[in-house]
């Protein structure tokens, strides 16, 4: 990908050039499975089959739009690869659809969760450590990459997407959410700024660490309350440009909190209504 102008208050992250920093600062912080607060939460406290069909039920009643994004359903037969495992939740459902999966995480902890539940449902597949940035696989090795909220914290979000389009196979797919620099939380925060990223050339992008900690805060945090070390938002035309090396890229916001007024709303029909235009998260199917 071409580098470019900065865009906004934030850091340019220099790539390879402390790539290494950033890859264990995050293998650090994401041992600890996301979703382990809402773990918690649901008072479940092991990985027994039980509490871990709690957990999925949980989140994907949250997450009812992944069904929508992700084609669980197509993928018997198919190699899919998943970049951020987190909680295991879509990595089993993916196996669970009869593919062939491979997954890759920066840190052991989300390792160990999936290869337990692939194990546990019997299904063909196993996840490896690793980074996408420098993805342990041949090109065009898959029919498919799933990347949910994982890409956006690697330092370098366009090279992850170049990785994503060397190891999918000519006209496979992928299913990216990432965040959105101009969701209804970026304009609370910073009004000024998100107009700004708006109004610029998107082909001057870079990736770019968010260095505002409130801001970071109030997506990923760990036990302790510290914020993910690397979270990069990017608006849909940057994303565009950004995937432009695929051959279609269809992007949809989606996801609305709880936060503000919205906390007096019932939550479907807030991301109904507010999701398709303000939403937090962008969803991107790629096909190269």
């Amino acid at each position: 990908m071409t580098k470019a102008r900065n865009i906004g208050d934030d850091t340019a992250t220099s790539a390879p050039a402390g790539q290494a920093r950033i890859d264990e600062a995050n293998s650090a912080f994401w041992n600890e499975l996301c979703g382990s607060q809402l773990a918690r939460f649901l008072g479940i406290t092991d990985d027994s089959p039980e509490s871990l069909r709690r957990f999925d039920d949980w989140y994907m009643e949250f997450y009812p739009y992944l069904d929508t994004h992700i084609p669980f359903q197509s993928f018997g037969g198919k190699r899919v690869l998943e970049v951020g495992l987190g909680y295991g939740t879509v990595a089993q459902r993916i196996a669970g659809h009869g593919a062939i999966y491979s997954g890759l995480d920066i840190a052991a902890g989300p390792v160990d969760m999936a290869n337990r539940r692939i194990a546990g449902i019997k299904a063909k597949g196993t996840a490896v450590k690793g980074s996408i940035l420098q993805a342990p696989f041949p090109d065009a090795t898959f029919d498919y990459v799933v990347a949910i909220g994982s890409l956006h914290h690697t330092g370098a979000l366009d090279r992850a997407l170049g990785e994503v389009h060397r190891l999918l196979k000519p006209g496979g797919g992928a299913s990216i959410m990432v965040y959105n620099a101009a969701s209804y939380r970026q304009w609370v925060f910073a009004p000024v700024k998100t107009l700004r990223r708006l109004m610029a050339d998107p082909t001057g992008y870079i990736s770019h660490n968010e260095t505002d900690p409130r801001v970071r805060g109030v997506y990923d945090v760990n036990v302790e309350g510290s914020s993910a070390p690397q979270t990069e938002f990017v608006t849909r035309a940057e994303l565009s440009h950004l995937a432009r090396a695929f051959s279609r890229c269809e992007i949809i916001p989606e996801n609305i909190g709880g936060e503000f007024v919205l906390r007096y709303l019932p939550r479907k029909f807030a991301c109904r209504l507010f999701g398709p235009y303000l939403g937090l998260d962008l969803y991107c199917r790629l096909v190269k």
